[in-house]
Order: structure tokens, then sequence, then C-alpha cells
């Protein structure tokens, strides 16, 4: 049985921090907007209105829920908290600048993180971590080996050229595939994440306090009912550092006057950045934002999600979580009761693509709905319940 809504929220301000994607505002307004506007499982219809671009940091538009039996509307803006442009920045192009990041990045992986450890978190995080590695070195060797048996059976300079060819051809049809398949924008979260847990990205921190300046500044000027801050993927990541700020700052506590901040985190990725020694002011904040009272934190991912650490806490292995266990409340999301059996099977044959069920509207009522969460009545805290 659900719980009563007590207290309802008509008026919500929602700032969304996105993963590691360079298609920005414009792609996830789109991709949310339709999810919205698809039947929801719960009753709610969402309108969703254009995207208005504030500041170089943020970008806005406003959603009106209409719950089911003529209760009132609830109005949220919801505000993208942009960094498209840094993630622009360190997307690696190209087949030499990929595998310079290839090797840049399980270097890394195994000086600062061990996948050994990444293992006694989450398992399957680690068979997701060897998978980039494991592709392209195995594209490799096939192609070698190829091009080695083919010269070897043909004579002379024809098996040279053959063998050549062939060799080649495995590799660029196997670079093609792996990109289809999204095998390297894999590596490209994995070469960020290294980065973050080796210290600032460049320009990371002053968009931090952008960020902070403009949720302060926006709750002066229009104050809301419930601040909600969400993270999806590496925007788990990047929130961080800012909600941590966020709540540290007198101008925020005394907006609040006791009222909790909401933090949502889906398909968190947090122990791969929290794990690595030099990552100690991470996980300071990390820290902080568990031991907090003034937030409400909930984080969900899933056992289907391949990049998650699935139900794992985020200072799990650093030698911090004694003692926070209970905090962030942890759900399971469990999409295989949402979707109709061949639907299902469409979903589980790209296991990559069900890191994004989140942000997708589900065929059947269930223990998750982004939407309802999002731009419902009730109030955040509730889920928690």
């Amino acid at each position: 049985m659900k719980p009563e809504i007590t207290t309802g929220v008509t008026r919500r301000r929602i700032h969304y921090f996105g993963g590691f994607d360079p298609r920005g505002p414009a792609y996830y307004h789109r991709l949310m907007k339709e999810e919205a506007a698809r039947p929801q499982p719960g009753g709610c219809t969402f309108e969703t209105g254009p995207r208005r671009k504030q500041s170089k940091s943020a970008h806005a538009w406003a959603v009106r829920c209409h719950p089911p039996g003529g209760a009132p509307a609830v109005e949220t803006v919801h505000e993208f908290m942009a960094w498209d442009d840094i993630i622009r920045a360190h997307w690696p192009r190209g087949p030499w600048a990929l595998w310079r990041a290839f090797w840049q990045t399980y270097l890394g992986i195994v000086r600062d993180i061990d996948l050994r450890r990444v293992k006694r978190v989450h398992a399957t995080a680690a068979i997701t971590g060897r998978m980039p590695a494991q592709y392209l070195l195995g594209t490799l060797l096939a192609g070698l080996l190829a091009a080695a048996v083919l010269a070897a059976l043909i004579p002379g300079s024809l098996g040279l050229a053959v063998g050549a060819v062939v060799g080649v051809s495995i590799v660029a049809g196997a670079w093609l595939y792996g990109r289809h398949k999204g095998l390297f924008w894999l590596l490209r979260i994995f070469a960020y994440n290294v980065r973050m847990g080796r210290g600032p990205i460049e320009g990371m921190p002053q968009r931090c306090q952008e960020w902070v300046n403009h949720i302060i500044e926006r709750q002066q000027l229009d104050p809301v009912d419930e601040v909600l801050l969400v993270g999806h993927s590496v925007g788990t990541l990047v929130m961080i550092e800012p909600a941590d700020a966020l709540l540290q700052d007198p101008r925020w506590q005394a907006l609040q006057a006791g009222r909790k901040t909401c933090m949502l985190t889906l398909g968190q990725c947090i122990p791969f950045v929290a794990l690595p020694p030099q990552a100690q002011e991470f996980r300071q904040a990390l820290a902080r934002l568990c031991d907090n009272p003034a937030l409400a934190w909930l984080d969900v991912s899933a056992l289907i999600d391949p990049l998650c650490f699935y139900m794992a806490h985020p200072l799990a292995l650093t030698g911090m979580e004694a003692g926070r266990t209970d905090r962030p409340v942890r759900r399971n999301a469990k999409f295989f009761q949402m979707y109709s059996a061949p639907r299902w099977a469409q979903i589980r044959s790209d296991k990559l693509r069900t890191h994004f069920l989140y942000l997708m509207t589900p065929e059947r009522a269930g223990n998750f709905n982004l939407y309802p969460l999002l731009y419902g009545p009730a109030p955040f805290e509730q889920a928690l319940a």
C-alpha cells in the first residue's frame, strides 16, 4: 500500500545533471518531453513547454502535471545544468585519439582503481570495465592472426598483400561494429572517470560554482516548494561537489529554513571515482552528503544496468562507509516487472541501452517511474519511505 500524501507539492524546481553525452540539453529536452507524453501507469498527464537558454551553464523548460481525479496541477521548472562544452573538450575523436585514450585509461585503472576492488563492490561493473579492453585487444589480435595465417598459406608477396588487406578489414569492420554498439562511448566514459579520480577537470570547478550560484539565485528570485537535484550516470559524479558546496552555503541554508534539499541519483557509478587514492576531496564531499540531515537522498539502480554499481553504497570499500550504510536510501528499480515479455526481450538484447531505462516511461506500474517522481504532487521525501 502506498502511503498517503499528506502535504502536496504545487511548485517544484529540478536541477538535472546529465551523463557524459555531447548531445546536450536539446537532446534531453526532446527525449524527456517524448517520454513524459507517453501514457503514464499512474494516470498523471504531463505538458512540457519549450526549452529556453538561461545561461551557458543552464537551460530550462516548464512541465505541468495533471494528477488523476481532478487534483490541482503541479508546476515544475526543469533546469538542465549544461556541461556539454566540457564533455566535447574531453571527447576523443578518431582512431588514434581513441587508442591513446585506451592506453591512458587502462593504465590509470590498473594503477589507481584495480578492477579486483571494483569486482568486490559489484561484479558486473568490473566486467563492464574490462569490455573495451577485451574488445579492442581481441580485435587487433584477430586482425594480426588472420594476416599472419594468410601470409603463410599464400606464397610470395601476394600472401603478404592478401593478409594485410584481410587483417585491416577485420580491424576496420570491428571498429565500425564497436562504434555502433557503444563500445567507444563506454571507453570515453571510463577515460573521463579516470581523469576525475585524479583531480579536478579543467573548467569544472568554475562550472560547479556557476551552478551553485545559479541554484541559489533561482530560489531567491522565484521560491518554490521543493528543490530537487537529479543526476544520471556520470551526472551523478559531477553533481556531488556542487551539491556539497550548495548545502554548506549560508545563503542556501537561510533560504531552506529547515526544509530538506532533495537529491536523486540514477544509475550511479560513483565508486569508480571514489576508489582512487587521489580522490580524497571527492570522498570527503561524498561523506558530508551522506552525513547531512538536511539532504533527502534517493539512489536508484537496476540489476540489468551494466554501467551502474547496483545497490552499492557510494563510499563502498573506501574506508569511509562505516556508520553511513543507511544513507543514501537505495532502491532496486525492478524494470523487468514493468514491461511485456516481447518488449523486455528487446530491451535485454542491447544491454548498454538499459542504462537509459531510468529516463523511460515503463509500460506497467512498478516500483519506479521517473516522471511522477519528478513532476507529480507527492513530496519527494515520500519516495524514501
